[in-house]
């Protein structure tokens, strides 16, 4: 990718002209998912990530621009450490299970009670941006696949009930994911109101 220029200044405290567009995106990405997208303004972003206003636009075209590629960073970590969870060698149950307590853990102590991007970013801007829409989909789509997936492996092993629907259960697990960011916002909900909640779900399959 060709150089893009930094803010004056920048190269001499030991940063270099050309920028890493990822760690770039993932600058933004903080920006977006402490004040939401309409509050961000190109200013913010440049002070972020050390661009010039002129970098960012030829980098990532607008400020909707550089919101999708940080929804597409975010969404390709966090799908790959999900995956990583549910595909390990453990058993489906406890890999599903492994997987959920993870959201309980990230909803309330990994990260600053901010929820989830991708779902902050859906509450904020849907159903009238057709982008970010056409995103949000796209991962809550492969978020559920992987869900169900594991589901019916583990019918496969007589774990789960065989009455289940892939679609459904992969559906019902994606929307107990995002509940848990949700409801991790709030500061009277710690790990252990939330993990409970993941042997209930697993109950509820078996």
């Amino acid at each position: 990718m060709a150089p893009y220029s930094e803010k004056p200044g920048t190269a001499d405290r030991g940063r270099p002209r050309e920028f890493d567009p990822a760690v770039a995106i993932e600058a933004a990405a903080k920006v977006f998912w402490d004040q939401g997208y309409h509050a961000t303004s190109i200013e913010d972003l440049c002070d972020a990530t050390g661009l010039l206003r002129g970098s960012l636009y030829g980098a990532f075209g607008d400020k909707k621009g550089m919101l999708l590629a940080a929804i597409d960073q975010y969404a390709e970590k966090n799908l790959a450490r999900l995956a990583e969870s549910l595909t390990s060698p453990r058993p489906s149950r406890e890999g599903l299970r492994a997987a959920l307590l993870y959201y309980t853990r990230a909803a309330t102590v990994l990260g600053s009670r901010h929820g989830c991007l991708v779902t902050n970013t859906a509450l904020e801007m849907l159903p009238n941006d057709p982008d970010v829409a056409e995103r949000v989909e796209r991962i809550f789509r492969q978020m559920a696949s992987l869900l169900a997936a594991t589901v019916i492996r583990g019918q496969a092993a007589g774990v789960f009930r065989t009455n289940l629907d892939e679609r459904t259960v992969g559906n019902f697990l994606l929307c107990v994911i995002e509940g848990l960011r949700v409801l991790g916002k709030i500061k009277t909900y710690g790990e252990k109101d939330l993990a409970p909640i993941v042997d209930l779900v697993l109950a509820a399959l078996i």
